[in-house]
């Protein structure tokens, strides 16, 4: 590919900036494999590369020692990898670079032991081959509908393929979902995910694949195998390679400009860092019951170098005199990954020499944490030792030489309630039990006051320990110095702000229900009981005074908890239901919660009653016409509307227990049962298998899961209960993970910790802090900003009003402006949808059902060039851009009317302006050119030569165009007619004219060879329509490759093309037979 901003301003500095970083490149050909290293298209790695670098980096005694037999083998356990789904070959193959492969070895070597072969060398970067191959064709397994497909740029290490990047112009709308939909096409992914009916590409490219990168220059995201949209996330730092540094050598004077492509490729790309990446920030781990691949964000990649740093060259507590200063804080943002980061680190410990040798204490409460770093220890053939007890704890700490210690402060410690016993036994004071320097002690949630007591008796048991601290929530700033006194300076700070910018966690938006508007230590309860019985008589509201006469008893009172039940199911319903996803109740107390998972099931039925009678003219009210409406009517519309889903809603309560449990509390403690449930809760809500999907929608609190709990399906939390400082912090960060097209996370307070966040708050520096929590009343004048952004788009393109859609759409047919329309768009509708149904979205309900149409319109016209609105789109608005264009005619759902239709001059005719109809008949043409070229490849591209002649002969005469276009729309329609040859124009005539194309790059074609040629494609045809009949024929690969060889050996005797172009000119045939099958077949 040559010429083009994609090429131009994407491509070619991609690869501009990879040959300054040390990478080979070749200039990839899709016709010539050998081109490329490769006999065949068929061919994923580079074999010439591998085996000399098996050979080079695979010595003995500084000799290479490896012979055919066993470069074969390792060549072999990469190419010949067999498993189920692709993430599981992703991970054998994976699992083989790094570690290797296990050969037999020579007799007078080592006693004959086995040797590993290794693929790459992980100690010296400079060892390894690093090639950049652009538009690197690899042909798909016979019998599918895509013959092969073309990546923009294909990165191998020592001929391996590890990365892939797809480029899309700068200009392109949506140009970074297009290109991650490209890399899931290539992938096959989209059939897994059932968009597709067949297989689109080719999963043995992504068998040993590491990264996977979409870029349009300005914008850059990487991710992993099977990834969608939403983790791939840019890498926004070059660390520990400085920016100034990167700047300066990109000819840059202020590193502020360096695009997110040329950051991703210094930062991640540089073939040291690459490796790194490889080695020690990769792993498998278990998502909602799939396997999924993780490699490391930015943020984790420069966190762990300034912890190895800061480890290797800091001093000891003997060295200092007081303190060791080897090690200090990370803190990450909770849902950042902070947990990650920790197995990231001692992989990369375990590498280096200064370092392996170190035993490594981890204190945690999180399990998973646990099984992450089983993973990680045996990869150097290790073992977490778990502390079940705190003798067993002193045990392990006192051992010497290297390991791996986990230490579970829940085992420790209490979790909803106090537990005597457990907090005895964590207060025990420990002696000196290990001075060894080489113990590095990191503890999770390092702010936490429960670890106090942890923390002093650690610092007595190791006392020349190093001591690196995480924490998800920011350090109170009176808590700073003592914090600091524990385990030193800041290493990395990712502070929330970063995290939303980044896409790594989304938004976090707080509302409240209470009418007082809050209920805080028990001075506002005479507000809340007028709120929550509104109806009583002031007689019978004393009574009910008197008898819940505490705090406590009010918020654990039935009726109280059956009136928030009702109210939360009927938020739950208007605002998070209708986007698929889940919600968590934090209750006063364990009684509480077990109430709440009673009252909401009675909720559910009510509502659900309420829905099925109402009045038949109400059910199908948008969300214009419910904004006006009474609330509770608006819940039971809503309710109606999504009733299916409404009646399968399950909930739970998730407590902890104690002993001497009462009965009512055994069915929510019971540990396997919890377990169970959290598994059902991360599961989609609605899931296009059933299997996959699960009803559990609600799960209710006390303490647990308010911290280290990931679920990206929650959407909504409700607070009932007081939480204070950094649990609050922490309690409210769990509806910040991304996912399930989630823009934002709700928070909905019933208590009012409102005022306890923003004491809370005060205690940290500002800048900690900023964006920790926005009132969704902010979101207001970021809607009114972005409508009027769109508004003043228009104008200053000369569209004044919005209401012309004709006008609009002409507009859109510009791909710049196409592009920034888009991005306006979707912020826009992102947050209209986050404020509905609130009655303050209503004023831009008509503009949006406008927009929306302008899009539809744009997206009909073009024929596809705009994704589908509704992928971008949050539920609610969605439906409300659905009914209104449907209403006024234009269903999405529907194809453009295709230029072969008979109506379609009369279809142009209703366009008023020359300028519309002529612009109508282009995109059709474009569309009706890509959609046959397949089959007749010659004749549509000389109709594509001639569409490019008439736009430019005309320019803006508008009518004069569209005259030109219509009699070239007209012989489209017509087809390729019956001419001089006598060849039918359908099934014939198409090889044909491949065959005389070829023929005419080696030598001219005069009318006799011309003849000649014609007799020789009917020959050929009938040869083909006489093969393919088989039934299933494409999907035979035997008989396509019998079929491929007797076209090669006709082209070869009768000596159409040259020898060394015979082989590509048969693989053009047969995927032009493969297009024109139903033809060829046909009686």
């Amino acid at each position: 590919m040559s010429g083009g901003p994609e090429y131009n301003q994407v491509e070619l500095p991609f690869i501009d900036q990879l040959i300054s970083l040390g990478w080979q490149y070749i200039s990839g050909s899709v016709d010539h494999p050998t081109v490329t290293g490769r006999p065949s298209f068929r061919d994923i790695l580079l074999e010439h590369d591998l085996r000399n670098a098996l050979r080079r980096i695979n010595l003995r005694n500084n000799k290479p020692w490896l012979d055919d037999a066993r470069i074969a083998q390792a060549i072999g356990a990469l190419t010949r990898i067999a498993a189920p789904r692709l993430i599981e070959a992703n991970q054998a193959a994976t699992a083989l670079l790094l570690e290797g492969l296990p050969v037999d070895g020579l007799p007078d070597w080592d006693g004959g032991r086995q040797q590993t072969i290794h693929y790459i060398d992980w100690h010296e970067p400079k060892n390894n081959t690093f090639t950049v191959i652009n538009q690197f064709r690899v042909d798909c397994p016979r019998g599918q509908a895509v013959p092969y497909i073309i990546p923009d740029l294909v990165l191998f290490i020592n001929g391996i393929p590890v990365v892939v990047v797809e480029c899309k112009s700068p200009t392109a709308p949506e140009a970074i979902p297009a290109a991650v939909d490209h890399l899931r096409r290539y992938q096959n992914e989209r059939r897994a995910a059932g968009q597709v009916q067949e297989n689109e590409g080719n999963e043995r490219l992504f068998f040993t694949n590491q990264i996977l990168v979409a870029t349009c220059f300005d914008d850059a995201r990487a991710g992993t195998l099977c990834a969608d949209l939403e983790h791939y996330l840019a890498w926004k730092d070059t660390a520990p390679i400085p920016l100034a540094d990167v700047a300066r050598a990109l000819h840059t004077a202020d590193p502020a400009k360096l695009s997110l492509q040329q950051k991703l490729i210094a930062g991640m790309l540089r073939p040291d860092h690459l490796l790194d990446i490889l080695r020690h920030f990769t792993l498998y781990q278990e998502v909602s019951g799939r396997t999924v691949k993780v490699v490391c964000r930015y943020q984790q990649f420069r966190a762990v170098h300034g912890a190895i740093h800061r480890l290797l060259h800091g001093k000891t507590r003997k060295q200092d005199g007081e303190h060791d200063q080897r090690g200090g804080i990370i803190w990450h943002t909770q849902g950042s990954g902070k947990s990650l980061t920790m197995v990231f680190l001692v992989r990369k410990l375990r590498s280096l020499p200064a370092l392996r040798r170190f035993k490594v204490v981890v204190i945690t409460d999180r399990k998973d944490l646990q099984r992450q770093l089983a993973g990680t220890a045996a990869l150097t053939g290790e073992t977490v030792k778990v502390a079940r007890k705190v003798a067993d704890l002193k045990k392990l700490l006192g051992k010497k030489g290297p390991g791996i210690v986990f230490a579970m402060i829940q085992k420790y410690a209490g979790r909803d309630d106090d537990n005597p016993a457990a907090q005895a036994a964590a207060a025990e004071e420990f002696e000196e039990l290990n001075a060894d320097e080489s113990i590095l002690v990191l503890v999770d949630e390092a702010h936490r006051s429960h670890t106090s007591t942890m923390h002093a008796n650690l610092q007595k048991a190791l006392p020349n320990a190093a001591r690196i601290g995480f924490t998800g929530t920011p350090i109170l700033m009176g808590a700073k110095k003592r914090t600091h006194e524990i385990f030193g300076p800041f290493i990395d700070r990712y502070r929330l702000r970063e995290s939303e910018a980044d896409g790594a966690t989304v938004p976090i938006l707080y509302e409240g229900r209470t009418a007082s508007g809050a209920v805080s230590d028990g001075r506002d309860l005479d507000q809340l009981f007028e709120d929550m019985f509104v109806e009583r008589t002031p007689e019978e509201l004393e009574a009910i005074r008197r008898k819940y006469a505490t705090k406590g008893n009010v918020l654990e009172a039935e009726k109280m908890i059956e009136a928030k039940a009702r109210d939360m199911l009927r938020h739950y319903v208007e605002h998070i239901l209708p986007s698929g996803l889940k919600a968590q109740i934090a209750a006063y107390s364990r009684l509480a919660a077990v109430r709440y998972a009673k009252a909401l099931p009675a909720a559910r039925d009510e509502l659900v009653k309420e829905a099925r009678a109402l009045d038949p003219a109400l059910r199908d009210l948008d969300a214009e016409a419910l904004a006006t409406r009474p609330r509770k009517l608006r819940a039971a519309v809503r309710a109606y509307q999504n009733l299916a889903d409404l009646e399968r809603l399950e909930f739970a309560a998730v407590i902890s227990g104690v002993h001497n449990e009462d009965p009512m509390f055994r069915e929510w403690t019971d540990e396997g049962k919890i377990e169970a449930r959290i598994a059902r809760f991360v599961k989609p809500l609605v899931h296009e298998d059933p299997e996959k999907a699960d009803p559990l929608a609600f799960l209710v609190v006390k303490s647990m899961l308010l911290t280290g709990f990931d679920a990206p399906i929650e959407g909504v939390m409700y607070l009932d209960r007081p939480i204070r400082e950094a649990e609050l912090l922490q309690a409210i960060a769990r509806v910040n993970r991304t996912g399930h097209g989630k823009q934002a996370g709700i928070i909905v307070d019933y208590y009012g910790v409102a005022q306890h966040l923003a004491d809370a708050l005060a205690t940290y520096s500002a800048e900690d802090v900023e964006g920790a929590l926005r009132n969704l009343r902010d979101e207001i004048p970021k809607l009114r900003d972005r409508h009027q952004r769109l508004l003043d788009f228009f104008k200053g393109h000369g569209v004044a009003d919005i209401s012309d859609t004709e006008a609009c759409v002409q507009l859109l047919t510009n791909e710049r402006l196409r592009a920034e329309f888009t991005v306006k768009l979707k912020q826009f509708l992102d947050t209209l949808d986050l404020v509905l149904p609130r009655p303050e979205g209503l004023p831009y309900l008509k503009d949006a059902k406008q927009l929306g149409l302008i899009y539809t319109e744009a997206r009909k016209l073009l024929r596809g060039e705009l994704p589908e609105l509704a992928k971008s789109t949050g539920a609610k608005v969605r439906r409300l851009i659905d009914d209104h264009v449907i209403s006024l005619g234009v269903d999405p759902k529907i194809a453009p009317i295709a230029i072969t239709d008979a109506g379609f001059a009369a279809h142009v005719g209703k366009h008023v302006s020359p300028r519309a109809k002529a612009s109508e008949m282009e995109h059709a043409l474009r569309h009706h050119i890509r959609q046959n070229r397949d089959a007749d490849p010659v004749h549509y591209q000389r109709l594509s030569e001639r569409l490019e002649e008439i736009l430019k002969a005309h320019g803006e005469d508008w009518e004069q165009l569209a005259l030109a276009l219509r009699s070239l729309a007209e012989e489209a329609e017509r087809g390729r007619q019956k001419d001089d040859t006598g060849l039918d124009p359908q099934t014939e005539a198409p090889f044909f004219a491949v065959l005389k194309e070829e023929r005419a790059k080696d030598r001219p074609v005069p009318p006799a060879d011309a003849r000649w040629l014609a007799g020789l494609a009917a020959q050929l045809v009938a040869h083909i329509r006489a093969e393919i009949r088989v039934v299933d024929f494409w999907k035979n690969t035997h008989a396509r490759e019998v079929l491929r060889g007797a076209v090669f050996t006709f082209l070869d005797d009768h000596e159409i093309v040259p020898f060394e172009h015979a082989d590509a000119v048969a693989d053009r045939i047969l995927e032009l037979a493969k297009a024109n099958h139903a033809r060829l077949v046909k009686a």
